[in-house]
């Protein structure tokens, strides 16, 4: 209903860029809410017979934590600022950029990415610290997977529940169960309770195949199958 509702309202502005004098808006596009600094012009990204394709303003999406209904002019400030030059790397003079990608927040020199470890990295990290992660050694997607960032832990009694950063954003787990964090609930803010009832919830919840209707087909016995050699022999005794 959320959705719907943003769409039928349109883009909400959200105040004026003072650099640019542009307004700021937040709208809701095919991947989810985004900030956007201007207006969209008439057949932007469409080329026409003879002549370039108009400009697309500048966008950008917003991150964990953040909603179509509660974005600040200067949280959407901050992410059309992006990517970040961080400094320039002295062995090429080449800039060295932060930004957020598919994967997450990330440092980036040349066609060299490393992973940052939070979203307050890509605003903040030093020079000096994104020249020891450009330099060092690229770790694979699976090193990086077992070292996730650890945001909270819950404890109950003698249970500890994780809050973790993961690739498609916060997740909780209890070491065999993970569940995602709704998109608008903030990590820092979550419960123990809230956090047993979405691992509870993830439990229960049944297989895709069997949400839509489909059931695994029992494999047939050698009594209910017909040989080749069986079919081909009945054909040809029917042509004798």
């Amino acid at each position: 209903m959320e959705l719907i509702r943003a769409k039928a309202e349109g883009p909400r502005s959200l105040g004026v860029d003072p650099a640019t004098g542009q307004n700021v808006y937040v709208m809701n596009g095919r991947y989810g809410a985004y900030v956007q600094l201007g207006e969209t012009p008439e057949g932007a990204g469409k080329k026409t017979k003879g002549a370039a394709a108009a400009p697309k303003p500048k966008r950008a999406s917003l991150q964990a934590g953040m909603t179509e209904a509660t974005v600040t002019l200067e949280e959407a400030l901050k992410l059309l600022s992006l990517p970040r030059v961080v400094g320039l790397h002295p062995d090429d003079n080449e800039p060295i950029v932060t930004n957020f990608g598919r994967f997450g927040p990330y440092v980036k020199h040349g066609d060299e990415f490393r992973s940052l470890e939070s979203e307050e990295d890509v605003f903040n990290i030093s020079f000096d610290a994104a020249l020891a992660l450009v330099r060092a050694p690229k770790q694979s997607r699976r090193r990086q997977a077992a070292q996730k960032k650890v945001l909270r832990e819950l404890t109950h009694e003698a249970t500890t529940l994780k809050v973790l950063a993961g690739r498609y954003g916060p997740y909780v787990t209890d070491g065999t169960t993970n569940a995602s964090i709704p998109k608008g609930t903030n990590p820092e803010s979550l419960t123990y309770e809230q956090a047993t009832e979405l691992l509870a919830a993830r439990r229960d919840a049944a297989p895709a195949a069997a949400k839509r209707g489909f059931a695994r087909r029992a494999p047939k016995t050698a009594a209910g199958t017909k040989t080749k050699a069986a079919r081909t022999t009945k054909r040809k005794a029917a042509g004798a």
